[in-house]
């Protein structure tokens, strides 16, 4: 996995991911929606043949935006942990 900064202003970032695709994109995407430092938050992948996702957020005002990255994959992997826990206690 590769990431790169597309843009960045105040109050948005574009990240491009290489390696990735609609899962990661949407998972990412739809908990920074929760996050209540974030207004809007999307990805999209340029093209269907190329290997890589841009995913768009826009903070409030006040956002640190590297604290709100760091508490949406933080969240993102409390919840893949709980998920696997809960799958190894199924089995």
């Amino acid at each position: 996995m590769e990431i790169r900064i597309l843009k960045r202003t105040e109050d948005e970032i574009v990240l491009e991911i290489k390696g990735e695709d609609d899962t990661l994109g949407n998972l990412i995407s739809k908990e920074a929606m929760k996050h209540p430092k974030v207004i809007y938050s999307t990805y999209r992948i340029p093209h269907p043949l190329q290997d890589k996702i841009e995913i768009t957020i826009r903070f409030a005002e006040d956002a640190d935006q590297g604290q709100v990255l760091s508490e949406i994959v933080e969240n993102i992997h409390k919840y893949l942990e709980e998920f696997r826990r809960e799958v190894e206690r199924k089995l």
